[in-house]
This record gives structure tokens, C-alpha cells and sequence, in this order.
């Protein structure tokens, strides 16, 4: 038997991305079977990934735990454009 699906229109419309805040999580080594991730928050919207994670790098080079991951969250605000 053959399945018969109604196919639904997608409206396509224009969203901009506005930067809200950023933040850079190290995520370290706790005991060999957790982590434990520190958060860095306030980071600048605009500051470039390689900039954060050679900020990471200084900060991880500093601290004792073992570094797993080096971890950015960026939060952005969605508008419809008009």
C-alpha cells in the first residue's frame, strides 16, 4: 500500500541574528569518569573564536584540572525582518 503524505508549504522569510552575549566554557577533567565544566561569562559578542580560545588556552594553562574541551555559547536574539 502506498502512504499517501500531504506535503506542507514552508514560508521562507528573512531573520537577522543580533548578538546578545557570549560565554567560554572549559570543560575539565574531574576523576577520569566526570567533568566539570567553569563557566567564563561576559565574553564580547564580537571578540573572534581564535581570540577566545587563546584566552582559554592562558586560563587552562593556569588551573590545575585537566582540560577536556574548550567550549563558546553564543546567544543571539532572532527578529522576522521586514
Amino acid at each position: 500500500m502506498a502512504s499517501k503524505t500531504k506535503s506542507k508549504e514552508v514560508q521562507q522569510m528573512a531573520v537577522s541574528a543580533t548578538p546578545i552575549s557570549s560565554e567560554l566554557i572549559l570543560v575539565n577533567d574531574v576523576d577520569g569518569t566526570k567533568t566539570q565544566n567553569r563557566y567564563f561569562r561576559s565574553v564580547r559578542s564580537a571578540a573572534t573564536d581564535d581570540a577566545v580560545f587563546s584566552v582559554a588556552q592562558s586560563i587552562v594553562s593556569l588551573q590545575t584540572p585537566v582540560n577536556v574541551a574548550v567550549q563558546r555559547r553564543n546567544i543571539v536574539e532572532l527578529e522576522e525582518q521586514a
